[in-house]
Parts: structure tokens; sequence; C-alpha cells
């Protein structure tokens, strides 16, 4: 795996696990930094311009265009909006590319690149609730690195790939030690634990929805004995939990979470948290006012096509709509390639999946771009595995 990373090549690394982790909030500048590298790749990129990368950089364009007539967010996400996710699409086949059709090696290196992910949103709670634990209901938290308060909906969003671990780990997959899987189980414990103290019902349901889907994938394609074993270890895990822990909504550790139930109630779970009602709205905009419309009108759409759409107007919603159709597209002949493979296909169906989770109920681009450069990145490999990897006689 370190020999396939060194093909890759030092600064390429070195740079966007930087950007991943985003230390002192400089991943804007490592970007950049990535964005040259890319492009001095100029027989790759030559050889790498596909559909899905056009209908990504028209949209991206566009978005930037309507973006730039009131850059709340600042006027360098103009230049951010219009060349990051076109990178991250291409340094995804890049990174594909120099892992050279090694399957087993691709699927140990999303599952780092998710773990890595998660780093800064681990340390940043974590250390919040080493100094406050759990008595303290406010969500919001300080950013490790740079102590910016963070919205606890971002926040989540940066534990999306963690959740999903035990969904990963379902199928066997080679390569991985013991080691790595005890390092990955740890981290997604972390996880949980800073999940339920900004009480996220989303990253929550991720997990249990990911560990379901990837059960009635795996469970057919793996032997007998292998899934004897998975539930033997499960209801061990579940035995132990049920003895050790109390789920008594009471208890200090379940404040945040606690809290964000009584709040909304079923009503408010049944209706997204009132997000419903703010895509029907969007919806009867899309004809009412096709080039968009104000935040002052009803806040956030919560789903990363109908906020697109309030921002950037119909042609930034029909091109982003273009582009994530054509990369589920990819994503099912993914699936289908090397159904032998289905390790790898787990993973492919687990991350897209977890990451629509998202996409259904957040903003997305205002505030979790990194999240939306992560998807362009993992399409991107996805594509890479499509063209070139060799299918399994």
């Amino acid at each position: 795996m370190f020999k396939e990373i060194g093909k890759i090549g030092i600064p390429f690394t070195v740079l966007f696990f930087l950007y991943l982790l985003n230390p002192f909030g400089l991943n804007i500048y490592i970007g950049y930094l990535l964005v040259g590298l890319i492009l001095l790749q100029r027989n790759f990129l030559v050889e790498n311009l596909d559909l899905g990368f056009l209908l990504l950089f028209l949209f991206s364009l566009t978005y930037a265009a309507f973006f730039s007539f009131e850059p709340k967010a600042g006027s360098q996400y103009i230049i951010i909006y219009a060349l990051m996710p076109g990178t991250f699409y291409l340094l995804g086949k890049y990174f594909a590319h120099k892992i050279d059709g090694n399957r087993e090696h691709l699927v140990l290196f999303l599952l780092l690149i998710g773990a890595v992910f998660s780093i800064t949103a681990n340390l940043s709670v974590f250390m919040d609730i080493l100094q406050n634990g759990y008595n303290i209901v406010e969500r919001n938290l300080p950013n490790y690195w740079t102590g910016q308060i963070i919205p606890a909906t971002i926040m989540g969003s940066y534990f999306t790939i963690v959740m999903a671990i035990p969904a990963l780990l379902i199928p066997q997959v080679k390569k991985l030690s013991l080691l790595m899987k005890i390092a990955l189980f740890a981290t997604y414990i972390i996880s949980i634990a800073c999940v339920l103290r900004i009480g996220s019902r989303t990253q929550l349901s991720i997990s249990m929805i990911a560990l379901l889907i990837s059960l009635f994938y795996v469970m057919p394609r793996q032997s007998f004995k292998r899934n004897l074993f998975m539930f033997v270890l499960f209801a061990l895990i579940v035995f132990f939990v049920i003895n050790t822990v109390s789920f008594d909504l009471d208890q200090d550790w379940l404040s945040a979470f606690a809290g964000r139930m009584e709040d909304g109630g079923g009503e408010d779970i049944a209706s997204g948290g009132g997000r419903t009602e703010r895509w029907i709205k969007s919806m009867e905009n899309l004809f009412a006012k096709p080039l968009g419309w104000s935040e002052h009108e009803f806040g956030h759409a919560h789903n990363l096509w109908f906020d697109v759409l309030r921002i950037g107007g119909f042609l930034s919603f029909f091109l982003l709509i273009s582009f994530t159709t054509n990369a589920f597209i990819s994503v099912r002949k993914a699936i289908r390639k090397n159904k032998r493979a289905y390790a790898l296909n787990n993973l492919i169906i687990v991350y897209t999946l977890s990451i629509c989770m998202v996409f259904m109920v957040e903003p997305i681009l205002e505030g979790m771009f990194d999240f939306f450069a992560f998807f362009c990145f993992f399409i991107g490999v996805v594509k890479k595995y499509n063209a070139d990897y060799p299918v399994i006689d």
C-alpha cells in the first residue's frame, strides 16, 4: 500500500491529506496548490477529460458566476467554486491511475482517506468532551485548529464516511490487517461518542442504514462460515453493549441527543426537521423564480440540488443533476463490472449511499464544500476504475 502511495508522489499525497485535515483553516490555499499540480499533468489531463468532467466543469463555472453577484462567503469562493470540483474529480482519476489496477489497494486507500477526513472533526469534538463532558448541550463547537465555532450540521458531515465503518468491515477485505481493523473500529467508536455529543440524528441514521444495506448485499455473496462468524460477533457486541451501557435519555452522555429528540418530536422527524416543506417551495420556485431567489425567503432548502437552484438558478441546477446522474450511472457500472470483487463493490455502494444521504438533507456547497470536493474525488476514482481496471475472470 505504501508503495502504491509512493507512486502517486509525495507532493500529491501530502497536499491531498493536508486538504482533508484542513489544519489552521489552510485548505483553501492547499487547494490552489493541488489545482497547479494537476494542471502540470498535461498528458494525463488530455487523456482523462470525459463527459463527467465536462458537466462538472460547466456546473462549476455557472454556479460561480451566479454566486459572484452576492458572494457572501467571500470573493475567493468564486474561484474555489469554479476550479476545485473539477480538480478533485481529476485528482480521483490520477490517484486511481497511480494505484495501477490493484483493487485491494484501492479499497485500503479509500478506507484510509475516509478515516483521515474525520480526524479534525474527531479532534474538535472529542477535545470538547474531555474538557466539558456531555452536560453542556450546546451543539456548535470550536474547530480544533482555529477555535472558530462550527455548526453541528457542518461538523457532522466530516463523520459521514467513518459512520459506515461497520458496514465496510462486513466483507473480508484482503490485506486489511487485524491491527488496521482495530484502528478503524476504534475510530468508529470515538466518532459515535462525538456524534452523540453534537446530537446528529443524520449520522446515526447513516450508520444504521449503511449497515443494513451492506448486510443485504454481502451476505448472499460470502460463505456460510463467514456469515456465522459475523453474526456471532455482532451478537456478542450487542450483548456487551446492552449489559454495560445505559440508554436512558436522562444520562449525561445523551444530553445533546435527548434535547434534539425532545425539541423535534415525531412530527419534526417525519418532515425531516421541516425540510420537506422547503423542498416543495423550492420545486415551486423552479418555475416561479428560475434565476434563483433570496435566502431570506425561507432560508436554506437543506438539499444540495435545491440550494444550488436557489443560488445558481435553473441552469446550475440542471447541470448538477446531469453530473450527479452521470456519477450514479458510473457507480452502477462499477458495481456490475466485477461482481466477485464484492468488498470493493460494497465500499462503493456504502460511500455513495452515505454521501447522498447528507446531500439530501444539507445545503453542502455553503459551509460543506469540502464534503462535495470529497464526493468529486470519489467519483473520479470510480470513473478510472471503470475505464482501466481489469475485469476478474
